[in-house]
């Protein structure tokens, strides 16, 4: 059936939905919530490519007319209209064979190399509803999958895009997550890079933390670019710090982190898939595997880390990745700042002066840095951590990272002080003596997140005093940014009924 399309102007932000008179939905035998494929008529009246999407009815009068589609922003772009093309065709579509094998996957079953194929083909070219999505995540949630399901889902996940080669030496870092403030990849990066090693690094946006690395980056310089320009950069530079949903590399990936993220899901099989496709995808040949241990993260003790760290060393291996994997205290904050603008801030004052930085971010980020020096053969083992502190302390890594700064359109000048944050804030001070025994980082990521993180980059929160730290009764304990006034309240709302910051003596529990 054909319609003419009425351009609606509204977003879901991912679910592709079209609007049709209810009579005309009637006459189809369309129900609200169907599968559809809306194909383009083209000036030769043949049909272009499909889009899928699901079908609505508009009940009231004026809304959409009797031969009339509303198209919902998602389906306009996808569907790639040319000047003066008004005409669609709507058909009635069943649902693609793979969801099948996802709900084979649901009730425990071993899933075949075609089958894994078929859904993430599926889903990455949109013939999987965002629902269907979300039940294949689910199901690797309670279901998990074998080694060799894992090994095949990476693969179709690389393959979904386009696999650079830059040769057999590229280097890159990665974390699992879960840690608030870990924001070691701003020296990480440049230390690697002034040491001369490729590493193009690419990193997702926050999921589920008030920051991600390329959101932190984003205050400094733009981390979205074309596969051309970012081929220039690397090529320029030999190193970045890239957003990698930008250049499409490993699409499927993103099509499972913009379901998981509203689900605030990530199962163990898909995060090693993601992480892994996402490094291929790159031509990434040597990987360090940040995995923070610890109250709130993935991995609560490090038995659970180890665990991880051992398959997920297997699976690298298995498509031609070397792999070393540092399991990491996750039980307080990396360094003092949680939020994209207050990160990068703490980041720029470390790199610009060595004794400025906190130690917990100086040496976490060295031993990583020094882990890929090693690894590379630029240090013997069990040395690199040294010479990474060298390279820090000597200036050069901010030089790097100057030119990374530069070479991604940011100004290399910038000053750490200079960076705007949240214009409302607010101080907290300790109402008692004691020392702080526990900080619980469920609370700080909860806390940065109600003031406006990660959307909102200039919101955020700092951390004055941490484990081990001598409180007196006045002293400064926690500041919190944002750049509304209803979320700051907020945020100090939460902060007061969910302390972060444990104050204790010597008692445990009284009985």
């Amino acid at each position: 059936m054909k319609f003419k399309i009425k351009k609606l102007g509204i977003s879901t932000g991912n679910v592709a939905i079209v609007v049709i008179d209810d009579e005309d939905a009637f006459t189809m035998g369309a129900k609200p919530g169907d599968r559809v494929k809306i194909y383009p008529v083209l000036a030769d009246d043949t049909l272009g490519p499909a889009v899928n999407a699901v079908v609505d009815h508009a009940t009231g009068e004026g809304l959409i007319a009797r031969g009339e589609m509303g198209l919902y922003d998602e389906v306009r772009e996808r569907l790639h209209l040319e000047n003066g093309q008004f005409t669609v065709e709507l058909q009635l579509s069943s649902k693609p064979k793979s969801f099948a094998a996802i709900k084979a996957k649901i009730k425990g079953e071993t899933l075949t190399p075609k089958q894994i194929d078929e859904i993430v083909q599926d889903a990455t070219i949109g013939n999987l509803l965002p629902i269907e999505i979300a039940a294949f995540i689910t199901g690797l949630e309670i279901r998990g999958l074998s080694d060799e399901e894992v090994v095949e889902l990476t693969n179709a996940m690389a393959n979904s895009g386009e696999i650079l080669d830059f040769g057999d030496e590229v280097y890159d870092k990665h974390s699992t997550g879960g840690v608030p403030g870990n924001k070691v990849t701003l020296i990480i990066v440049p230390i690697v890079a002034a040491a001369g090693l490729f590493i193009p690094k690419t990193s997702t946006r926050a999921i589920t933390s008030p920051s991600g690395t390329a959101d932190s980056f984003e205050v400094l310089a733009p981390v979205a670019f074309s596969k051309e320009k970012v081929l220039e950069i690397l090529t320029t530079e030999k190193a970045g710090i890239l957003w990698g949903g930008a250049m499409d590399s490993a699409p499927a990936d993103n099509t499972f982190i913009r379901i998981e993220k509203p689900l605030s899901m990530d199962p163990f099989p898909l995060m090693i898939a993601s992480i892994i496709c996402k490094k291929m995808s790159m031509g990434v040949k040597k990987l360090v595997l940040d995995i923070p241990c610890g109250k709130g993260t993935k991995f609560p003790t490090p038995d659970h880390g180890r665990k991880f760290a051992q398959r997920f060393k297997l699976i690298s291996s298995k498509v031609g990745i070397e792999t070393v994997c540092i399991l990491t205290s996750a039980y307080q904050p990396v360094g003092h700042a949680v939020g994209p603008a207050l990160e990068a801030q703490e980041g720029l004052r470390l790199l610009r002066d060595y004794s400025a930085g906190p130690a917990s971010l100086r040496n976490k980020s060295c031993e990583l840095a020094g882990i890929l020096l090693e690894m590379a053969g630029k240090s013997a083992h069990g040395t690199g951590k040294k010479l990474a502190k060298e390279i820090l302390k000597s200036g050069e890594a901010y030089k790097a990272m100057k030119r990374i700064i530069k070479a991604q359109g940011g100004d290399p000048e910038i000053d750490p002080e200079n960076i705007a944050v949240g214009p409302f804030h607010k101080e907290l001070y300790a109402e008692e003596d004691g020392y702080v025994t526990e900080v619980e980082n469920a609370h700080v990521n909860r806390i940065a997140k109600i003031a406006g993180c990660p959307a909102a980059k200039k919101a955020g929160i700092v951390i004055e005093k941490k484990i081990g730290a001598q409180v007196k009764e006045g002293d400064l304990l926690f500041r919190i940014y944002s750049d509304s006034e209803e979320k700051l309240q907020e945020a100090v709302e939460y902060y007061n009924a969910h302390k972060p910051q444990i104050l204790g003596g010597m008692t445990i529990e009284r009985i």
